[in-house]
């Protein structure tokens, strides 16, 4: 409730300050994870060769997002660097969902209202959501299409057809991330309670021929899809399940320390969002309207979202990268229900029209300070301290630097039947076009299918033997390594097993690296003889 000057205008006006905001609140990050990068590989095998492997002739599904995966292989088809067009394509999505948000507010006001805004304006102010913007990786792919799902699921209240939408958008996006499944599975469920509600108020069963024609739009895309990824990596999971969720637990606390380090990563989302200060008016939000109503399905369609989303966050011990971009949808539900409790409570003041501006300024002035502290602070040169297991953005932008400037030092020294072990698969394996498998196992079936869990970290629970390493014979082991800031070559701790087996410390220097030194240690067969401009004799 806003006074008559914030009409139709006044609320595309807010929602377009929104999307500038967001893009330039992005800017300030602007930068590519390491993991994207795995991401990359496989996408330029595909486009480069017809192969969706991170090694040419391995099919091993070391990724989770095959439809951004694929999207930016046919980008680099057309020529287009994925560095680029990763970038583009996700401000694009989270400017979309920002739309997205608006109407799907509006649709649970049932009027035309500035209240839709602010959802949007809230995204805008966001440092997870900004910097997630960026990042290069699916997560706002993921994130546009769930909500553009649970739109379809409220509009099917006063628009049955739509439902047929909601089908299709739950396929794509669990063919964009695993947990599609687990959102399309909650609004199955929140769709069948509005369908017995309507059956027990006509004291009839409402024609289902919408609800088939959605479930035959899922399966006709998501079965093929998971029946040709099935016949091509040969199991039913990605990769990267079975190496963070799967396996025996070589310490059988690591489990219980998991657990704790989920409940710690959903405890720093709500502080560092402030929405732990906001849950009551978020609760209310989710507690008004009728049944039936388009407001009542929204609020329960982001009641159990939330809980399973959440829930599954915690038991897989959240994640390691900072500002909680494995929660994403989650953002966009808080906010929606945010703003339904702070509106449903402004109707009951004497002035609802001025105080509801007033409120809503308040709301999105307070947050916005609160997240250009955080966001400073996470970008902040120096700011590399994990907390428990998560590192922040300042971090993951500068590791991801010095590995790229290690790749693009070393590819033209690489021979084609060089083979490296590598700790992060992505910016040093991309820019080294270099064939590897890394340490943690996410492209190694191998480490993934046979070894336990050796450490509680989200996403790093198995580390490959020396044994197992071993049995690739690797050319280089760059998993074994320091970098240093003097030209002494420091004695490496692991070195001892490859030392012995016929392989050497080499150090090189390295320009650009910024975050320990420029001098970069690792080991090299012997018999390799390797030589490179840069090495330090």
């Amino acid at each position: 409730m806003f006074p008559p000057m914030s009409s139709d205008r006044a609320r595309w006006l807010l929602l377009a300050v929104a999307a500038v905001a967001l893009v330039g609140h992005s800017l300030a990050f602007n930068f590519v994870t390491d993991d994207a990068y795995i991401s990359f590989v496989f996408s330029r095998n595909f486009a480069e060769h017809g192969e969706l492997t991170f090694n040419l002739g391995e099919p091993v599904e070391g990724y989770t997002s095959f439809l951004w995966t694929a999207l930016l292989g046919v980008g680099m088809l057309a020529g287009i660097p994925p560095e680029w067009s990763s970038r583009v394509l996700a401000t694009v999505c989270a400017v979309l969902t920002l739309l997205v948000v608006f109407k799907l507010t509006e649709r649970a006001l049932g009027r035309k209202t500035p209240w839709a805004a602010v959802p949007a304006l809230l995204l805008a102010a966001s440092s997870g959501f900004a910097c997630w913007t960026s990042g290069g990786l699916e997560t706002q792919l993921f994130t546009l299409l769930v909500t553009l799902a649970i739109d379809g699921v409220v509009d099917a209240v006063q628009r049955p057809g739509a439902i047929r939408r909601a089908g299709l958008v739950l396929a794509f996006a669990a063919m964009t991330r695993p947990e599609g499944l687990l959102v399309a599975g909650v609004l199955g469920i929140v769709h069948l309670t509005t369908i017995g509600f309507t059956a027990r108020a006509y004291r009839r069963m409402p024609n289902i021929r919408n609800e088939l024609v959605a479930i035959v739009l899922f399966l006709v895309l998501w079965v093929p899809w998971f029946a040709w990824r099935y016949w091509y990596y040969g199991h039913a999971f990605p990769n990267t399940f079975y190496v963070k969720a799967s396996g025996r637990w070589i310490d059988p606390r690591f489990e219980l320390q998991m657990y704790k380090l989920g409940a710690h990563y959903l405890w720093v989302w709500l502080t560092q969002t402030k929405l732990l200060y906001a849950l009551p008016i978020a609760a209310l939000g989710l507690v008004v309207g009728p049944p039936r109503s388009p407001r009542f399905v929204l609020a329960l369609s982001c009641t159990l979202i939330a809980t399973a989303y959440l829930c599954y966050a915690a038991t897989v011990g959240g994640d390691f990268m900072g500002l909680h971009r494995f929660i994403m949808p989650v953002f966009v539900l808080a906010a929606i229900a945010v703003t339904l409790g702070l509106e449903w409570l402004v109707g009951f003041a004497p002035n609802p029209p001025r105080l509801g501006a007033i409120a809503a300024a308040l709301l999105v002035g307070a947050f916005a300070f609160t997240q250009v502290g955080l966001t400073r602070a996470s970008t902040r040169w120096g700011n590399w301290k994990q907390d428990r297991g998560i590192d922040t953005p300042a971090f993951l932008i500068v590791y991801t630097e010095d590995r790229a400037a290690i790749g693009r030092a070393m590819e033209r020294c690489f021979a084609p039947d060089d083979f490296s072990i590598v700790g992060g698969a992505g910016a040093q394996p991309y820019y080294g076009r270099m064939r590897a498998i890394d340490v943690f196992g996410l492209v190694s079936e191998r480490i993934a299918h046979e070894e336990p869990r050796v450490r509680a970290r989200a996403g790093h629970t198995k580390f490959g033997s020396d044994a197992v390493l071993a049995d690739y014979d690797p050319t280089f082991v760059f998993s074994c390594y320091e970098i240093h800031a003097k030209p002494d070559q420091p004695r490496l701790p692991c070195a001892g097993f490859w030392l012995a087996r016929g392989y050497e410390q080499v150090t090189m220097r390295i320009p650009g690296m910024r975050q320990l030194g420029t001098y970069y240690t690792f080991l090299a067969k012997k018999a390799r003889n390797f030589q490179c401009p840069g090495r330090v004799h």
